[in-house]
């Protein structure tokens, strides 16, 4: 509350009887503070303090008519008084006038057009009203004079939400979302929302926390080899694909799916299209079958099919779907070795994402398949130039990212024919488009 000197108004006495009102007012001594504000405007009708605060006074109490007459006339004889009109403009929101409440705060802001609250309020009010561009303004004035104003990034993140504008809306909601306190809030989202935004070292600097934390936990782990690029692995390990998956497996088709507008089985569909399979022909090994999303795609080509996969959880959902003739959990390396010509075909989703190097496992799926048999399977994209020499990256992300080059190298070097390679969207990420190629390629004699 500011200064009853600076509002003037009064002689010295008149101002501490105000000032005492104010006080009893707001320690909820309602009848006393309403005596002095009426005992003043006995004396002068036009006191604008007396009337701006009794308004405020009986607008509280349920008494809106006269209130809102009382403060409309404290602003008209203080006209100056920013913060006045915002409390005008308050109370006109309360009570649904939202575009005289528009008014209001412009008032205020014309009087004091740094407050980053009051545009926050006059974008509340012209969002109420139908005006959404004002709106927009209004709520990036807002983050003009304070970057990180939580109530205007959340507005600004639903307004383009709800509008279909995906890439603006994640970026206001990542903003609000990494705003402190952190405290009950997804450390794994946390991280998402740093990367997201391009704040790769806060990203690393938080799972650097999460790892001293929770020195035990393979996610941080892995995802601070991600963000600071520092001790990267060859591929994500046993431990992180296990405690990853199974922590979503019961929201992970929905998740996937809903959220994530993931094309995995259409974009194996199209694969499968590719090689023309006949109809239950075909002993099939889906390897990384996860909660086993692509087996009604592939089951009428399956003479038997059989999924595997590091998560239990995962594996428990697969098979409640039921379509697979057997269901394994081991790492999928680790299951094909020994296993020669005993597959027909080798599918893999989104399974590539979570090795770097993939000498390892095409070398195992050429061992398993027989001859003329069928790989297909599907990378995230790396450019050329984020590659290098290896071929791949780990993308703050968390999975690896391959360029085209690498793929059909490794094909060719461990005796596969390239069918097909395309590019494709494989999801979204925090409403990013996600760039990968889905591959068909048979096993050469």
């Amino acid at each position: 509350m500011e200064s009853l000197s600076q509002v003037g108004a009064g002689s010295d006495a008149l101002l501490q009887s105000l000032e005492q009102a104010i006080g009893f007012h707001t320690a909820g001594d309602l009848e006393k503070a309403e005596k002095i504000y009426r005992d003043v405007l006995v004396q002068d009708p036009l006191q604008p303090i007396a009337l701006h605060y009794l308004g405020i006074f009986l607008y509280q109490n349920g008494q809106d008519g006269e209130g809102v007459q009382n403060i409309r006339l404290s602003c008209a004889l203080q006209p100056d008084n920013a913060n006045w009109h915002n409390d005008l403009g308050n109370v006109l929101f309360g009570l649904r006038e939202f575009e005289e409440a528009s008014e209001a705060y412009q008032a205020s802001l014309d009087a004091e057009p740094g407050d980053h609250v009051v545009w926050n309020n006059l974008g509340s009010s012209q969002l109420q009203h139908g005006d959404t561009e004002a709106a927009i303004h209004s709520f990036k004035q807002a983050l003009e004079l304070v970057p990180d104003f939580g109530p205007a990034l959340i507005h600004l993140g639903n307004i383009y939400e709800a509008a279909g504008d995906k890439m603006n809306g994640a970026h206001y909601q990542c903003r609000a979302f990494v705003l402190p306190p952190h405290e009950g809030k997804s450390k794994q989202m946390l991280g998402i929302s740093y990367y997201f935004l391009g704040r790769l070292q806060e990203a690393a600097d938080h799972y650097r926390q999460w790892m001293a934390e929770e020195p035990g936990n393979p996610i941080p782990v892995h995802m601070f080899a991600a963000c600071a690029q520092q001790d990267v692995p060859e591929r994500a390990s046993d431990s992180y694909i296990e405690k990853h998956f199974d922590r979503y497996a019961e929201t992970f088709n929905a998740n996937l799916v809903d959220s994530l507008a993931y094309r995995g089985p259409e974009l194996m569909q199209q694969a499968l299209q590719v090689i023309d399979a006949p109809a239950q022909q075909f002993d099939v090994l889906d390897i990384g079958c996860g909660t086993g999303l692509c087996e009604p795609i592939i089951a009428p080509y399956a003479r038997s099919l059989t999924g595997v996969d590091l998560s239990g959880k995962m594996l428990a959902q697969a098979e409640a779907r039921g379509g697979y003739d057997q269901l394994v959990k081991q790492e999928v390396t680790d299951y094909m070795t020994g296993k020669s010509g005993a597959f027909d075909l080798v599918f893999s989703a989104d399974t590539m994402i979570y090795f770097g190097g993939l000498e390892t496992v095409f070398d195992k799926v050429a061992s398993t398949l027989r001859e003329h048999g069928y790989f297909l399977f599907t990378v995230e994209t790396a450019a050329e130039d984020e590659v290098k020499d290896a071929g791949f990256s780990l993308h703050p992300s968390g999975r690896y990212r391959h360029s085209a080059a690498y793929v059909t190298r490794c094909l060719s070097r461990y005796g596969f024919d390239l069918l097909s390679i395309k590019d494709v969207v494989l999801r979204e990420e925090i409403r990013q488009p996600v760039v990968g190629m889905v591959v068909v390629a048979q096993r050469k004699r």
